[in-house]
């Protein structure tokens, strides 16, 4: 008997357009359609987005706005060192 081979199916690219005022509207895109944007030279993927999103909306306002002037990275590992297990 041969074997066949089998070719992965591959989907294809969807193309957006992708207008975000800042990177907080740009992680609840990525939650929503669960891909990954490149941000900053940074790739934030869904599970980080989650954290970023998770740890953003517990902040009180003022905290809020001056979180959006922290370059993302920097956000980032700050949101994971919250959301962490203890």
């Amino acid at each position: 008997m041969t074997q066949e081979l089998v070719k992965p199916k591959i989907k294809e690219a969807k193309e957006f357009d992708l207008n975000f005022n800042n990177y907080i509207e740009a992680c609840r895109w990525i939650l929503k359609e669960h891909q990954y944007l490149t941000i900053d030279d940074t790739i934030i993927d869904a599970q980080t987005a989650n954290a970023i999103i998770t740890v953003y909306d517990t902040l009180n306002e003022y905290n809020q706005g001056k979180a959006l002037f922290i370059h993302i990275k920097r956000f980032a590992k700050f949101a994971w060192k919250q959301v962490r297990i203890k």
